[in-house]
């Protein structure tokens, strides 16, 4: 599913980004390893949802109780 229709990008790339960083990365972080920046904003709040579901995200662990 395209996440960011600006920079088009997926949220299969967004989980790769995630999922291979050693911590949980920054909102920028994510872009930057995307070649891009953010634009109008509005893939912000899906993006973070992805960065949420990563695995030892306090809000992860959470859901998962």
């Amino acid at each position: 599913m395209i996440v960011c229709s600006c920079n088009v990008f997926s949220d299969h790339q967004v989980r790769s980004v995630v999922i291979k960083e050693a911590r949980r990365p920054r909102m920028s972080e994510v872009y930057a390893c995307l070649g891009c920046c953010a634009q109008c904003g509005c893939c912000a709040r899906a993006i973070k949802r992805i960065m949420d579901e990563r695995p030892g995200s306090v809000h992860a662990s959470a859901s998962m109780h």
